[in-house]
């Protein structure tokens, strides 16, 4: 049997600066974003939280900077959940980032904000059926539409 004591961890750090804060935000989204989706308890519950209190003490920038990292693996609908409720910056880096499943789109979207729905939209790849939900949801306009081809005439 394998324990994974990775969250605990991170937990029982205190955070006694800046840095350590940054350092712990990093780790919460590292260790957040690979959990299982039907993962919970009290332990989970305790890391959500103390992200959103070190969410007022990073700034928004360096939030989404973090969420920007391309080493970053955000594959939590509940964590995606959490962060689209942040600035603008930090929610529409979290879109971006996320690594989610049609279905897994499917159950998140409605519960969206509409802003956050709206970086939804930009979004590619996200299969046919999340497309016809935002549709049905009013958000239609996904930037430009597919460019034609140009057929020239030989005169």
């Amino acid at each position: 049997m394998h324990f994974d004591d990775r969250l605990a961890t991170v937990l029982r750090q205190s955070v006694t600066g800046k840095a350590i804060a940054r350092i712990q935000y990093r780790q919460l989204l590292d260790l957040l974003g690979t959990r299982p989706s039907g993962a919970n308890g009290r332990q989970i519950d305790a890391a959500y939280l103390r992200l959103a209190d070190l969410s007022q003490e990073i700034p928004a920038r360096e939030r989404a900077a973090m969420l920007r990292d391309p080493a970053l693996r955000l594959r939590s609908p509940r964590l995606l959940a959490q962060l689209v409720e942040a600035e603008p910056a930090v929610a529409s880096a979290a879109v971006s980032a996320a690594r989610l499943g049609e279905d897994q789109w499917l159950d998140l979207i409605p519960a969206l904000p509409v802003r956050a729905r709206g970086f939804v939209r930009h979004r590619r790849g996200l299969g046919p059926k999340a497309e016809a939900l935002l549709d049905r949801l009013g958000v239609t306009d996904r930037g430009l539409p597919p460019a034609e081809e140009l057929v020239l005439e030989a005169e």
